[in-house]
């Protein structure tokens, strides 16, 4: 008898077993009625998963967990489905992500690459990208991105600015999210304030962004997509050592309240207590300092169609630089204090129509208040710049369609108002600027390889008036959608921040001079206002065996009004306007390969080549080249992933010679300007991956250890007129080598 009931219970427990592991569930996943291979399909709270094939079809087995089965892809919305019945095939249709909720990068499927589906040109960054080299910022997580330049802005207080398309940072729309971040005050340190662990995916825009996010971007523009509470994450500690006694440390911690509310709380802390005086000037190379920052974020979702996020945060920094001998006691001594808080909070709201597919409310909201105070060379000769800021910003769309797909568009309103109280040296500046703003873009495209988006927008700014703001874009894929041409052309304006977004000035006595040609106008100046125009080239081949990508791109932007900073006479800095004034040109080809299934190869040259009109003492112009922008940059990056989860990377960057600011030799009734010598630089990466959770890594940062000699100009005389820190064109440090890990759960 026993042996029966044995067998008995061993042939159920087998049926059982059996019954597991033949139910299976089938369904499709398509895009606009078409079917979308290599689409990712898993369980709720399950990371592995299925691919659909090239006709988008799935086989998935049972799941004995939650019956939320979930279709992901790169750059679409994904789209969730609770399964009832299980003998019935399932259809997930994905939408295009819209710019309310920002395009989500799977770093496991895409770390970089071009978008396909945006008509703009844009690149996308996934978490794996910037992880290949030691960002503990979003100032150096661009190292690996040839559209961005990363260098440092003066010599003392190791702050590093991007560059795209041969302009400064501030030329650029940085975002968080689509909604305005780094500017105004925060303009100068932003990037360095925002925890590269805390970040999902970037996106990077060349030229003309969408007038849906403003009429502030004349470069680009960059979107940080951070990590939200609904993400795979639910656990992350980042720790990170560098020599020169840098360490920082990162913190997420992930609730899930209910189905439909998660939250997660972020934290990081960083520290620098060496005092490091590598090339001997008597000032320290990176100055001292804490970082400490807070973020909490709640994501929901409804039954009803409504989803949105509310998140608040809090930011303390304090750095010293300086001479070595103001830390040993020397009250006379040259020393730099910095101290800024900043405190967030940003929210968006969306609901989506359910009796109109592809229509959707939408809602942004930030506010920013940020206050900084800082000390160069001492209290008595005045050099103390204090500035407090407040930012509101609200942006009200809908999205629809007018008759069919084919005819998208999307409307709104926004309100953007500044607030800015500044003083340094003698000045004080005040700026009180309200910019209520209505917008409408529309998008015809009959197929997915091709789209034309025109979009206007108006605003009204109580200081300067009424302004249009028109962009163009286009995009058309061919040769069964291996080759894309992208065109776009746009107009930008923004109201210029002369001592917030050139910090660097401060760390030097020249001698500030604002030509205020209208006390009524902000600082005394006009708007800053560029055309920007390019032209983009894609196409994807074989070289012999190899999987390859090559792709050209040029940009113009051409500024009718511009404020200058003209640092060409020494002991001097100047801003005016200037008509007419800089023309960038910037043309970038890129080749991609693949020579092995776990090997990739990225190889760049970038040329600029940026004339800006300046002011002679006399009053006449004269048109020079733009200093501190290396006209060549070569790149090449190499990554090598194993199969046992190892990775390595290296970067090698050629820098052409740049211009000096104010460095002239007179010769022959004409004047020489004198530049940089080219050089190079070197980073490397080897990292280790331990059960897709716990990872370690360690590298080398300027391996060939090259630096700029006497960064510090009269550096054994720091009160003396012609003391200047901000005459850097190359790395001041030095080698770093650094390490570190991150656990995931």
């Amino acid at each position: 008898m026993k042996n029966i009931l044995g067998f008995a219970l061993l042939l159920i427990v087998n049926i059982g077993y059996a019954q597991h592991e033949y139910t299976k569930i089938t369904g499709t996943v398509t895009f606009q009625d078409k079917p979308l291979a290599g689409a990712f399909i898993h369980w709720e709270e399950t990371p592995g998963g299925v691919f659909t094939n090239d006709d988008g079809e799935f086989v998935i087995e049972h799941h004995h967990g939650p019956p939320i089965l979930i279709a992901s892809f790169a750059s679409y919305k994904s789209d969730t489905i609770e399964i009832l019945d299980k003998t019935k095939p399932i259809r997930f249709v994905l939408r295009e992500d819209n710019e309310l909720a920002g395009a989500t990068v799977f770093a496991k499927r895409i770390s970089y690459g071009l978008s396909k589906l945006d008509p703009r040109t844009t690149v996308l960054l996934g978490e794996r990208e910037f992880q290949k080299a030691a960002c503990c910022n979003l100032s150096e997580s661009f190292q690996n991105a040839p559209a961005i330049d990363v260098s440092f802005s003066d010599a003392v207080t190791g702050t590093k600015q991007i560059k795209m398309l041969g302009l400064d940072g501030f030329y650029t729309l940085i975002g968080r999210e689509y909604m305005p971040s780094v500017r105004t005050l925060n303009s100068y340190y932003g990037l360095s304030h925002i925890p590269a662990a805390w970040v999902n995916s970037i996106q990077i825009t060349k030229g003309a962004g969408s007038v849906v996010n403003g009429y502030e971007s004349i470069a680009g523009q960059i979107n940080i997509e951070l990590k939200k509470p609904f993400g795979k994450e639910k656990f992350l500690l980042d720790q990170f050592v560098g020599s020169g006694g840098r360490a920082e440390t990162d913190v997420m911690y992930v609730k899930d309240i209910n189905k439909y509310v998660a939250t997660s709380l972020l934290a990081r802390y960083g520290a620098r207590g060496q005092e490091n005086d590598r090339n001997k000037d008597g000032f320290l190379d990176m100055p001292k300092g804490q970082d400490f920052k807070i973020l909490n974020r709640w994501q929901f979702y409804s039954d009803s169609g409504f989803e949105g996020t509310a998140n608040v945060s809090f930011h303390n920094n304090k750095q010293e630089a300086g001479q070595t001998a103001f830390y040993n006691g020397d009250n006379n001594a040259y020393g730099i204090g910095i101290n800024s808080q900043v405190i967030d909070a940003f929210a968006k709201l969306g609901k989506a129509r359910k009796d109109r597919e592809n229509s959707s409310f939408g809602s942004q909201y930030n506010f920013n208040h940020s206050e900084m105070t800082s000390v160069y060379g001492s209290d008595a000769n005045n050099n103390v710049y204090d500035a407090h800021t407040d930012q509101v910003y609200v942006n009200l769309l809908y999205e629809s369609y007018i008759g069919n797909s084919f005819h998208q568009y999307q409307t709104g309103v926004s309100f953007l108002y500044d607030n800015v109280r500044e003083t340094y040296a003698g000045f004080r500046f005040e700026r009180e600027e309200a910019v209520p703003g209505a917008f409408f873009e529309y998008t015809y495209k009959p197929k997915e390889t091709f789209s034309l988006v025109g979009g206007l927008r108006a605003d009204f700014n109580s200081i300067y008036g009424i302004s249009l703001t028109p962009r163009f874009h286009g995009k058309y894929r061919f040769n069964k959608d291996k080759t894309a041409i992208r065109m776009s052309a746009g107009m930008g304006r923004r109201t210029s921040n002369p001592l917030a977004q050139n910090q660097f000035i401060f760390a030097s006595n020249r001698t500030i001079d604002i030509d205020m040609t209208d006390p009524t106008l902000a600082y005394g100046l006009e708007q800053e206002v560029a055309v920007n125009s390019g032209v983009s080239f894609e196409h994807e081949f074989r070289l012999t065996y190899m999987p390859a990508t090559i792709g050209i791109d040029y940009f113009n932007t051409t500024f009718l009004q511009e404020v200058v900073v003209d640092r060409e006479t020494a002991g001097e800095v100047n801003f005016y306007n200037m008509k007419n004034g800089t023309r960038a040109n910037s043309t970038q080809v890129q080749l991609d390969l693949a020579p092995a299934r776990r090997t990739e190869i990225r190889l760049a040259y970038r040329m600029f080549d940026v004339q800006s009109t300046y002011k002679n003492a006399n009053g006449a112009t004269r048109i020079i080249e733009k200093p501190f922008i290396s006209r060549h940059r070569a790149f090449i990056n190499i990554t090598q992933h194993t199969r046992s989860d190892w990775q390595f990377s290296t970067t090698a960057t050629w820098y052409g010679p740049q211009r000096i600011a104010g460095e002239y030799t007179y010769q022959v009734n004409t004047y020489k300007p004198e530049y940089s010598p080219h050089f190079y630089n070197w980073n490397a990466q080897v990292s280790k991956t331990f059960k897709k959770k716990f990872e370690v890594y360690v590298g080398g940062e300027n391996i060939l250890n090259f630096k700029q000699e006497n960064p510090i100009q009269e550096a054994a005389n720091p009160f003396d007129q012609k003391f200047d820190a901000g005459l850097v064109w190359g790395p001041i440090f030095g080698r770093m080598i650094y390490g570190g890990f991150r656990l995931r759960i």
